[in-house]
């Protein structure tokens, strides 16, 4: 038998369960505590190298000549730019050390003409000028600001350090100009953190300078040498958005968003509207008359952002036949679909609707181009903007939602009666009975002419 005593000389299963519990827990809270007092100290230390090398990095910029002063890549034009970024390694730890460098304008010795005060006193620093100083002044690179940070692999930040560099000699005029890009969504909105790059291959050496739209959506090139052509191109670009590129004149057509020219102490002004965009556009489905599905059709399509501002011409930067051949070709079904269009108007074989919608040899003739959504029902069909807030109701294929959806339909008959709009295309009515309607129809072999007596129907 045993002692009345004896429990006291152990513990239960419980007792041993739940003390085990507890040392895990003290143990597992202990061990997170210990690894982040490790981190911190690992940190620490990365971050003292950091700070040496953006240190050591920011140093020698400064032994540099002055004119040297641009980084490839950056808002700065210059012969031999530096690198952006170089990569060091030290005891095992990659350091990405980046630069930047750009051009300030000091209200000191007055202020550039940037187009309105608002803007004026936005880039001029320092503003106002004080009591003396020029009007205008006809040099804005003033001085640089230097910016360099230090990254580890995982892009975290561990170091910075920021100065300002001046010039040794006196402030001269400038025979340079400046272009100031700003760029907007469709909306008119001024849209931040888009990347603006303005290239001029004509000159010595090729300019390729960029620079972010800052939260005025604007980015600013200073010290771009003259060209009285309009040969800098200027190109702007944001994820969600469409990307848009300046083009030159065509003979008399002027361009919707023209490339510029630089004159000496001038400034050029361009604005650019981004759109948002969705990565899945557009469905096409291609039937034959009596509504069957058509194969194999390569589908000619044009739209987008219009090349010139002429009412009458139709060039589109978006077009899948030029330069090259890349119109998308119909499945089993008469199906294909088309990624990252620019929301627009979008136009089917041609102004016609006959020219190079094909199968093989044999040319397919658009009777019309009727969209699942919207109000226009024929051939342009617009393809929306993408609101990431207001989401809009979308088309499905193979499980994804498509912007658009567009019934094409296709004849091999040269004369068949092929519709491009109606106008008004809708009428609504508040009681009663509508009387006689009048509507335009436009299009190629329609049986009747502009006399509402000569149509059958």
């Amino acid at each position: 038998m045993g002692s009345p005593h004896s429990r006291e000389n152990g513990f239960t299963l419980v007792e041993l369960t739940v003390t085990l519990v507890v040392f895990m827990i003290v143990a597992i809270s202990l061990f997170g505590l210990f690894t982040s007092l490790v981190r911190s100290t690992i940190i620490a230390k990365r971050e003292a190298v950091a700070t040496s090398l953006a240190t050591n990095e920011m140093e020698y910029l400064k032994s540099l000549p002055y004119d040297t002063l641009a980084v490839a890549g950056g808002s700065i034009y210059a012969t031999n730019p530096l690198p952006a970024s170089t990569a060091k390694t030290l005891n095992g730890v990659k350091y990405t050390v980046k630069t930047s460098i750009n051009y300030i304008d000091d209200a000191y010795d007055g202020c550039f003409n940037y187009g309105s005060p608002a803007a004026t006193q936005l880039y001029c620093r320092n503003y106002p000028p004080p009591s003396g100083s020029p009007a205008t002044d006809s040099n804005p690179q003033d001085y640089k600001i230097v910016h360099v940070t230090v990254t580890d692999k995982s892009n975290l930040k561990l170091a910075q350090v920021d100065t300002q560099i001046s010039s040794r000699v006196s402030e001269t005029a400038s025979t340079t100009g400046a272009i100031f890009v700003t760029v907007i969504d469709n909306n008119g909105n001024k849209i931040s953190g888009a990347t603006v790059t303005v290239t001029n291959v004509t000159i010595t050496p090729a300019a390729n300078v960029s620079d972010t739209s800052d939260s005025n959506g604007t980015a600013i090139f200073y010290g771009l040498p003259p060209d009285n052509g309009t040969d800098y191109i200027i190109t702007a670009s944001k994820t969600g958005f469409s990307s848009l590129t300046t083009i030159p004149a065509a003979g008399a057509l002027q361009p919707t968003y023209p490339s510029q020219k630089i004159l000496t102490q001038q400034s050029s002004f361009v604005t650019l509207t981004l759109k948002q965009q969705a990565a899945n556009s557009l469905i096409v489905e291609t039937v034959d008359a009596s509504g069957n599905p058509l194969p194999n059709v390569k589908v000619y399509i044009k739209g987008g952002y219009k090349k010139y501002t002429a009412p009458a011409d139709t060039a589109y930067y978006y077009d899948n036949l030029t330069p090259s051949d890349a119109r998308p070709v119909t499945d089993a079904s008469g199906l294909t679909v088309l990624q990252n269009l620019t929301p627009g108007q979008y136009i089917f074989c041609g102004d016609a609707g006959g020219t190079s919608c094909t199968v093989g040899a044999t040319t397919y003739y658009a009777i019309a181009a009727v969209p699942y959504g919207g109000t226009n029902p024929f051939n342009p069909v617009a393809v929306p903007s993408y609101d990431p807030a207001a989401p809009p109701v979308t088309f499905d294929y193979s499980g994804a939602g498509y912007m658009q959806k567009v019934r094409l339909m296709l004849t091999t008959s040269a004369n068949y009666p092929r519709v491009t709009s109606v106008n008004p295309s809708n009428v609504s009515k508040t009681g009663g009975t509508i009387g006689n309607q009048p509507f335009t129809v436009t299009g190629t072999n329609l049986p009747c002419s502009s006399i509402a007596a000569s149509c059958s129907t």
